[in-house]
């Protein structure tokens, strides 16, 4: 079966494929975790230090891996003389957003202090660095921007959630699983599910997992060549997989993502009560701590204007404040779009990337300074 027959499940995150020549990398953090680095260097021949865009993935703070950027990236930016990086971090249930946020930051620290040992110090300047982040990645990407000293030159969030007590009301009451509710038809049952979703045991963590169900749409063979690493379908990987689809099920069946949010992003069962878990999830929201800062990195947006699974406002607000603070700011918004609505920019040629991706290109050139 060649890459283009097999298919995977495309209604939240379409089928990438890894861009050729990179170089794995892993590292371990004073947590004790193995962390993952994978580094593309610039497509174009360095003739002085170039600059970094790092990539924060997206899926949920559940799903996802490393392997392959975004696909308008490799033309985007390494084919424009950006080297490319991504990495890894603890997913949920187990991690929570404190966690991620950490791995997030101790992989930009290796970043900064090996690359020049690793793409050689003639050719990378990694003071020139652009954070970029798709989905939950552009809340991490978001934070970031908040915590890194020094800070990057551009942070660009992609139909983000920067904002969670907006996005879903997380200190609202939360509905139980509803009894009328037609069970979970899966592997595993509603009770094993619900179950794994309260885990906290960190020796059952992953790093990477599968975006969706793509065991069931694809082979082993196929995911492994296009996603340039060892690709197996374990039960602990399919239980990964099959908790993300459960988890978007449960706001069908009952409602509301309130409670998985709770439990396996934020960890709720830690708080002493509502107004601790308020002033916790204030500070894992990069929008509304501006309200406390006076100043941010540039910032680019882009997001579909039809987005069911990352309200529009939530770029909007943000944007709004950054403005109000005097913080460059550029917009691209895409009418009838939906999530990740910009895998379909895969080259320059595509209808829109001159309308949609090529402002936010030439928006990090500027801050980098790049001619």
């Amino acid at each position: 079966m060649s890459d283009d027959q097999a298919k995977t499940d495309a209604t939240e995150y379409g089928p990438r494929t890894c861009p050729p020549g990179f170089s794995d990398h892993s590292f371990k953090t004073d947590s004790g975790v193995e962390l993952a680095v994978r580094i593309w260097p610039a497509d174009l021949p360095v003739n002085k230090p170039a600059p970094v865009v790092f990539y924060t993935h997206g899926g949920g703070w559940l799903a996802g891996n490393h392997f392959a950027p975004l696909p308008w990236m490799q033309p985007g930016f390494r084919q424009r003389g950006y080297h490319m990086v991504s990495h890894n971090f603890r997913l949920g249930p187990q991690a929570n957003y404190e966690m991620q946020l950490q791995d997030s930051l101790d992989a930009v620290s290796w970043c900064r202090a090996n690359l020049p040992s690793i793409l050689g110090t003639d050719t990378v300047d990694v003071s020139q660095l652009i954070l970029c982040g798709d989905s939950g990645g552009a809340l991490l990407t978001g934070l970031m921007g908040h915590h890194l000293s020094p800070p990057p030159k551009a942070v660009i969030l992609v139909y983000g959630v920067v904002d969670p007590a907006a996005a879903w009301p997380i200190t609202a009451p939360v509905p139980e699983n509803s009894e009328n509710a037609p069970p979970w038809a899966g592997e595993f049952s509603d009770i094993e599910l619900e179950e794994f979703l309260k885990d906290r045991d960190e020796a059952n963590i992953l790093t990477d997992a599968l975006w969706a169900d793509e065991n069931k749409n694809t082979s082993e063979q196929v995911l492994s060549r296009r996603w340039g690493t060892d690709v197996r379908f374990t039960r602990r990987i399919r239980l990964q997989a099959e908790l993300h689809q459960w988890r978007s099920d449960i706001a069908a069946r009952v409602g509301s993502t309130v409670r998985s949010v709770r439990l396996g992003s934020l960890h709720a069962e830690r708080f002493a009560d509502e107004a601790a878990l308020t002033a916790f999830l204030l500070l894992m929201s990069p929008s509304p701590l501006l309200e406390t800062k006076t100043w941010y990195p540039p910032t680019a947006f882009l997001h579909g204007m039809a987005d069911r699974a990352a309200p529009l406002a939530q770029s909007q607000e943000m944007a709004k404040r950054l403005k109000a603070m005097n913080v460059p700011v550029v917009e691209s918004y895409e009418p009838n779009e939906d999530h990740v609505f910009d895998h379909k920019y895969t080259s320059s040629d595509v209808l829109g990337w001159d309308t949609y991706i090529q402002p936010i290109l030439n928006f990090c050139n500027q801050h980098i300074h790049l001619q």
